[in-house]
């Protein structure tokens, strides 16, 4: 008998499973009609198919005219969006403006490598079942990144001050890895330090000596005022 993994769930079934509607499940089936296919692609992957791509899994029944999908697949792709956690139960969902995001961090769906500790490679943190590497949204990526706040970390992320996210998740949500968090983290001394220095010197003395040119110094800060003060000339001549 076939592992229940291997089951075909039709949309209505993965609604069902999800305790979402049908139109839910339709829109995972359907590739987002905005997006365009990447460079070397000839069409846009659903959200449904590229966690089955991501998992080395084949789906040529989701072309049916009854679109179907492993089980494995949905309980992936549930579990990397959110709707299910790592035991296969229904997440509650945390709600607030715009897109919801998960209550907690959840499972990429690709297996990845553990790096070689024979070469100082630092474990990843991953899901025992999957192998798959742990996404934190933005309500888990703040604290563990060092800031005070879900606020001051969005608005760090506007101004470029923030880690850049590791992904973007099959319902267009940012996410990051653990290690990417901590790295930010660990490395705010240094990078405090390099914002408080101040810019570079234009030069260094004979004797190695740092200075800057002040304007008058300069040739074309020289050219600029006077091309100001010709300017203010001619201005007052009017």
């Amino acid at each position: 008998m076939a592992d229940r993994k291997d089951d075909l769930l039709s949309l209505n079934e993965i609604a069902k499973l999800a305790d979402v509607s049908r139109q839910a499940a339709q829109k995972w089936h359907k590739p987002p009609a905005h997006k365009k296919p990447r460079q070397g692609e000839t069409e846009v992957e659903s959200a449904l198919r590229s966690v089955a791509r991501a998992m080395g899994v084949e789906v040529p029944e989701s072309y049916d005219d009854s679109p179907r999908y492993p089980r494995k697949v949905v309980v992936a792709f549930l579990k990397a969006v959110g709707y299910m956690d790592e035991n296969e139960s229904l997440m509650p969902r945390r709600g607030g403006k715009g897109k919801w995001t998960p209550a907690e961090p959840t499972i990429d769906p690709h297996r990845v490598e553990q790096p070689d500790p024979a070469v100082g490679g630092k474990p990843l943190k991953v899901d025992p079942q999957t192998g798959g590497r742990y996404r934190y949204y933005v309500p888990h990526a703040w604290a563990i990144a060092g800031f005070g706040s879900e606020t001051s970390f969005n608005a760090s992320r506007t101004r470029g001050r923030a880690p850049e996210p590791d992904g973007i998740d099959e319902l267009e949500r940012p996410y990051w890895w653990l290690e990417t968090l901590e790295g930010w983290k660990a490395d705010a001394p240094e990078r405090k330090a390099k914002r408080y220095a101040g810019r570079r010197p234009d030069g260094y003395t004979p004797d190695g000596q740092p200075f800057r040119l002040l304007p008058g110094d300069n040739y074309y800060a020289r050219k600029a005022a006077e091309q100001a003060g010709e300017a203010a000339d001619d201005e007052s001549r009017e």
